[in-house]
Order: structure tokens, then sequence, then C-alpha cells
């Protein structure tokens, strides 16, 4: 792991653990094994830099998992972004309560948490409707409202996961199940 990994490793669980506010760049130091001229190198604008660093890394990973490739069958797809959203989730949970701390306060980083969660419930009532559209998907609520409904069990479920890992498996065929149900998608394949 490259020095500038570990720092922000460090500082994901310190400041999800201390808050923003209350971390200081040698606890950050400190959690990675570094100094604080490290940090500092890295990051010239100390634990601002380092939070945002933290918030683009994240909005990036989340992105990116938007770009799902389409194939012929539409529960594939759902299971495949319903089960990335909430790998992504668990893996950065601790980043995205840090985030919608921030954004209470900041109007930028209220704007990324915005990009975030639009990007995600645009594309995904975009599927729904696509396929409603085409008689392959009879959604129970609007593709929007089922979008925002699956963002909650992904929520919650990775809150789950978090403490206790080995509910994994179990939660990701409870979250496709319940978005194959709303979607009005069927039954799993």
């Amino acid at each position: 792991m490259s020095t500038r990994e570990a720092i922000l490793a460090g500082a994901g669980e310190v400041l999800a653990r201390r808050g923003v506010d209350a971390a200081s760049i040698g606890e950050l130091a400190t959690a990675a094994g570094v100094t604080r001229p490290t940090v500092y190198a890295h990051f010239p604008g100390g634990k601002a830099d380092v939070v945002a660093a933290l918030v683009a890394r994240v909005r990036d990973d989340v992105l990116a998992a938007q770009e799902v490739r389409d194939t012929d069958d539409p529960r594939s797809i759902a299971r495949r972004a319903v089960t990335d959203y909430l790998d992504l989730t668990v893996r950065h949970r601790r980043v995205l309560e840090i985030l919608a701390q921030l954004a209470r306060a900041d109007p930028a980083y209220s704007s990324v948490q915005d990009e975030i969660l639009d990007r995600v419930h645009r594309r995904n009532a975009r599927f729904l409707a696509r396929l409603a559209a085409t008689g392959r998907a009879a959604p129970v609520l609007a593709p929007e409202h089922v979008s925002e409904a699956i963002t909650g069990i992904v929520r919650r479920f990775a809150e789950r996961i978090d403490a206790d890992p080995s509910a994994r498996d179990d939660l990701v065929e409870a979250a496709v199940a319940a978005y194959l149900a709303l979607g009005g998608l069927g039954a799993s394949p």
C-alpha cells in the first residue's frame, strides 16, 4: 500500500470515529503509521485535502459502478448492480457517513452527495422505465420510488454487514430479491 493510501485508510477510520472537526492531523498520521510532515507532503491542505480525497475516491467508485454493461437478461443486470452497490456501500460506509455530516453544513459536499445519489437513482429509474415500456418489467412503484426504496435497503443492510460480515451473502440475496420484486422483474435466475 502506498503512503498516500495508508494515510487515506487511517484517516477514514479516525474521521469516522472522532468526526472531522475533532480529529487532528497527528491522529491521522498515527493511524497511517507516518509523521505529520508526511501527511502534509501528500496533502498540503491538511485535513481538508484528506477529506476531499476520501470523498472523491468514494464518488469515483460509486459512479464507476453505475456503468454496468447491459446484457439481454435484466435480472442479471439487477443482481450485479444491487450486489455492487451494496458492496460499495459497505466498503465506503464510514466515508459516506462523513460525507453526510459534511453535506449538512457545506454546499460543496452537499452537491457531491447529491451527485452520487442522483446518478444512482436516475440510472436505475431509467433502467426500470425502459424495461416497463417494453413489457419486461412491471414495477410495483414508480421506478424512481423503487430506486429510493432499494437505497434504503442497501444502507440498512450495509450497517448489518459491517456489524456481522458473515451475514453478507444472505443480505445480498435479500436485497436482490427485494429489487426484483419491487421492480416487477420476477424471480431470481
